[in-house]
């Protein structure tokens, strides 16, 4: 028992990025909240326009990634039509 409660803490506490003054940021939250947490982005690269068909027509989806350092981190994060899609984190 003591093992599975370790290993759900475990799972809760990587499903999400902490930002340094320590509110969680996960997947399909809004970039909002990445702007009032960590402020502007250091780099941000445009993908483009996505096209893509809903409700019977024509859809265009804006692609963005926003990358961050902090501390000795780089963090990367995929923005698609304001929301996080996709994060990622690198050393280097």
């Amino acid at each position: 028992m003591n093992k599975l409660l370790v290993l759900v803490l475990a799972i809760v506490l990587l499903c999400g990025f902490r930002a340094p003054n320590g509110n969680l940021i996960s997947k399909g939250d809004l970039s909002d909240k990445l702007l009032i947490n960590l402020g502007e982005p250091h780099i941000r690269t445009d993908l483009g326009l996505i096209q893509t068909r809903a409700f019977g027509g024509i859809m265009y989806i804006k692609r963005e990634v926003w990358s961050y350092r902090i501390d000795d981190y780089n963090y990367r994060f995929v923005i698609q039509n304001g929301q996080i899609v996709d994060e990622h984190w690198s050393r280097f």
